[in-house]
């Protein structure tokens, strides 16, 4: 029943069996400690806060068969209980919840167990396969971003040569279109300077203005001493005919400079007829169509680079490649060495324990590609992940001639219990996972084994908090605490009662499992000593 209630603490499937008669639910509550920052991050996802490391999980269980999950108050699936637990208790038994079944865990247990050697080859794994996905994000990223552009790399290219072959500069339609306008009018512009000129200066003809002012001066000059009061305007006379000289040489000067050539005109029409064209394909001005023509120049020579960038990458990546190989090599002999070491100690722990027929293996194979990573196209077939190339999966073989097998496969309760002790015996000291539960690890044994069942737990006790169901004295003897577990029934309703047992209880207790359901004075003196002999094997410890 305990076993069962802590299953649904950590989340495995409830069932509404355990609901009592003519009740609507059940609940279960438990206050769970641990040690490992993972969970704290867990927690974090979630928006839980927890205090001196330590949660309350509580489950509900209803007839209708719904199930409600709480962890400090806060409502969360079973299947993060689940995940959570899987950092803080461990249980061993027939079919139960046991880290060590699952592969997963192997790989980082193994690790554990290595030198600091291993951690410093596994902390540039790390360093260099997190370089290697960088890198080959940042490929695939320019890869994809050359293709996209590869179509406008085209484009650009033939505008900026249409647009360079037009040499257009700044303002050149707006001085076309006056020079055009000049040349348009020429014609009348020049008669009417040539005629003004005629009139005023040059007339062949007919006498000019100027001409006919010369004669009138002429004709007052020749009065002017017998008729001084005309002397001024004779004077007047005189300059304005120094004006008309000056107008008249202005006006020939403009006259000299009309261009009549045509080919020109045509020339500033066909320059125009471009520029139009232009301004209307691109639907910009001409100072935005030079603008233009540098911006897709700088959008060119980005494209470009891009092809130097991937070239650039592509050497990176050779080299990162080269280091993340060598460096899971490394990693790689050195978790064989640890591994072999691994073998031999957990043999040794299971031959402690009866089970000296029983060989175990530690597999380390190469990952191989299955198409499902990005960065799957290294020629050495090989799978990369952060922590080497190794596919690691403790093995099993419970009987002479009977091939190795996963953990997973062992069918015993108790075999299970047994192995999963001498794994833990080895591996407790650098596992994080701090309760450990085991049960049915008696069947089988008795007297010798037993007790060397005992004090394997009672050593790993010093670290991790062990609970242990057992109908072995010689292991309950070694316990700090010692619970009762019994059923009373009251009318037409059974309790399980779990009572805390010390001194004399526990002495009757023991000498119970002794001998039975009669207690003598042998088995009580036999239940003192091994209780004796078990504060004498832990103060050593």
């Amino acid at each position: 029943i305990i076993i069962d209630a802590i299953n649904m603490v950590i989340g495995e499937r409830a069932s509404t069996d355990y609901i009592r008669t003519g009740e609507q639910n059940f609940e279960i509550e438990a206050v769970l400690e641990y040690n490992n920052p993972c969970v704290d991050k867990l927690l974090a996802d979630y928006g839980i806060t927890s205090e001196d490391n330590t949660i309350i999980v509580n489950r509900q269980i209803t007839s209708q068969g719904r199930s409600f999950c709480k962890i400090n108050g806060k409502n969360v699936p079973a299947s993060f209980l689940k995940k959570i637990s899987n950092f803080i208790i461990d249980i061993h038994g027939q079919h139960q919840h046991q880290s060590l079944l699952d592969k997963g865990r192997h790989l980082e247990l193994l690790d554990l167990m290595g030198p600091d050697e291993l951690s410093m080859a596994k902390t540039k794994v790390k360093e260099c396969y997190n370089s290697y996905r960088r890198l080959k994000e940042a490929l695939a990223k320019k890869k994809k971003r050359r293709d996209e552009l590869y179509s406008q790399k085209k484009r650009l290219e033939y505008e900026i040569d249409e647009i360079e072959k037009a040499n257009i500069v700044h303002n050149e339609d707006s001085n076309l279109n006056s020079e055009k306008q000049i040349i348009e009018n020429a014609e009348k512009i020049f008669s009417a300077l040539e005629e003004s000129y005629n009139i005023l200066y040059k007339g062949e003809d007919f006498p000019s203005i100027s001409d006919n002012l010369s004669k009138i001066i002429t004709k007052l000059e020749y009065v002017q001493d017998n008729f001084k009061q005309i002397q001024p305007i004779v004077n007047s006379l005189m300059n304005t005919l120094y004006e008309f000289e000056d107008i008249s040489s202005t006006l020939r000067r403009y006259r000299d400079s009309i261009d009549f050539d045509i080919r020109k005109l045509d020339e500033i029409n066909s320059r125009l007829n471009l520029i139009e064209s232009l301004k209307a394909k691109y639907n910009m001005s001409l100072s935005e169509l030079i603008n233009y023509k540098e911006q897709a120049s700088a959008e060119l020579d980005t494209i470009n680079s891009t092809d130097d960038d991937i070239d650039q990458i592509n050497k990176q990546l050779s080299i990162t490649y080269r280091d993340l190989k060598d460096y899971s090599k490394k990693l790689h002999d050195i978790r064989k060495m640890v591994a072999d070491k691994l073998q031999k100690e957990i043999e040794n722990e299971l031959t402690d324990l009866g089970m000296k027929d029983v060989k175990f293996y530690v597999t380390i194979e190469q990952l191989k590609l299955d198409g499902s990573d990005f960065e799957q196209n290294n020629s050495d077939e090989i799978r990369f992940t952060k922590d080497g190339f190794d596919d690691i999966e403790f093995m099993i073989s419970t009987n002479p001639g009977e091939p190795l097998k996963p953990l997973s496969k062992i069918v015993s309760g108790g075999e299970t219990s047994r192995i999963m002790l001498a794994l833990k015996s080895i591996i407790a000291q650098v596992d994080s996972i701090s309760c450990l539960i085991f049960d049915e690890i008696d069947t089988g044994i008795s007297g010798r084994t037993a007790q060397i069942v005992g004090e394997k737990l009672s050593r790993i006790a010093q670290n991790h908090q062990i609970l242990c169901v057992t109908h072995s004295p010689q292991i309950a003897s070694l316990g700090d605490t010692h619970f009762l577990i019994k059923k009373e029934t009251k009318g037409n309703t059974t309790h399980t009662k779990v009572t805390r047992i010390e001194g004399q209880e526990r002495i009757n207790e023991l000498a119970r499992m002794l001998g039975g359901a009669k207690i003598t004075s042998k088995t009580t003196a036999h239940a003192k000593e091994m209780l004796n002999m078990a504060q004498i094997i832990k103060s050593k410890a």
